[in-house]
């Protein structure tokens, strides 16, 4: 099976993606990589340093599943940023949805950030 993870060099995909090349998946994280990029190198892995505002070059031809994770993460970073935040976190997050259903990616999931929830 082959995985599409955004955000995977953020805190969830660092801990995400070796347990799936662990259990024999292929997977292909896209990230800015803001934060640094702690994966280990390995054979079923493909980086992809991008931005996911810029959905439009991306393709998401072979790929079985999504995995979203790519987001500014919590209320402080929000607030910096308002704007981007918009952008990143509701309106990228709409075009990576709309274009996995365009390309008939059977299992979308979306994990989003702690903050959301409240104290």
């Amino acid at each position: 099976m082959k995985i599409l993870i955004t955000g995977g060099c953020g805190y969830k995909g660092s801990i995400l993606i070796p347990k799936l090349l662990d259990k024999g998946f292929c997977v292909t994280s896209i990230d800015t990589d803001w934060f640094g990029n702690y994966l280990k190198p390995h054979e079923n892995l493909k980086l992809i340093k991008r931005d996911i505002r810029e959905i439009d070059t991306i393709s998401l031809e072979g790929f079985d599943s999504i995995i979203h994770l790519a987001n500014i993460a919590n209320d402080p970073a929000v607030e910096l940023n308002p704007s981007m935040s918009w952008e990143i976190n509701v309106l990228a997050s709409h075009q990576l949805i709309e274009k996995a259903r365009n390309a008939n990616i059977k299992n979308f999931l979306f994990a989003s950030s702690g903050s959301v929830y409240g104290v």
